[in-house]
């Protein structure tokens, strides 16, 4: 779903995301797909995700993810002309905390770089 958060619905989009994030990255998310929407910029691809590391503290969890993001980026809506893509191994740090449903939610996510 994340692929995609911005293709979701406007309306639903926030309900959907809520379900794989919590505050702030929820915001920050839809923060981030209002700036695209304006500048004509879309998702393409996917991201393949390797979890190399998962860490429980007592406020959550700690995901380490050596993602593969070459067949993903963005795209210009407009002229349908790639604007970037993404990297063989994308380091990324995701902080997760448990709902009180009992579902875990992404709080943070942090790009540490390229390389894992």
């Amino acid at each position: 779903m994340l692929d995609r958060a911005d293709s979701l619905p406007a309306e639903s989009r926030r309900q959907q995301l809520a379900t794989l994030m919590a505050e702030p990255q929820l915001s920050r998310v839809l923060k981030r797909i209002a700036v695209m929407k304006k500048q004509h910029l879309t998702t393409y691809g996917n991201v393949i995700v390797h979890v190399t590391s998962v860490q429980l503290t007592t406020n959550g969890a700690t995901v380490l993810d050596c993602q593969d993001t070459r067949n993903a980026g963005l795209i210009n809506s407009v002229t349908q002309k790639k604007v970037n893509r993404g990297v063989k191994e994308d380091s990324t740090k995701a902080l997760l905390i448990k709902g009180r449903d009992g579902k875990w939610r992404v709080s943070k996510s942090i790009t540490l770089g390229e390389g894992c």
